[in-house]
């Protein structure tokens, strides 16, 4: 996650960023729930550490991803 918070915090290279967060994507419909808790703990939860990578993220988030990664902030305390 340190390289991609990187590839965030740059917002460069965006072909790579797209294919990161289209596997983000692809692993939240597709996992389980024990799999999807465990990448909301490691990943998404570290998207929301600071407010300008998540907008940036957002930009490249899909709709389940980005429905994890809200309650992966709530399920933290974190507004919303």
């Amino acid at each position: 996650m340190p390289n991609v918070v990187d590839l965030l915090e740059e917002d460069t290279d965006k072909e790579k960023l797209q294919e990161i967060f289209d596997y983000f994507e692809d692993v939240s419909v597709n996992a389980d729930d024990y799999l999807n808790n465990v990448f909301s703990i490691t990943t998404l939860e570290i998207l929301g550490n600071e407010k300008h990578i998540l907008e940036t993220a957002k930009k490249y988030m899909g709709p389940v991803t980005t429905k994890l990664q809200r309650e992966a902030d709530l399920g933290i305390g974190r507004r919303v």
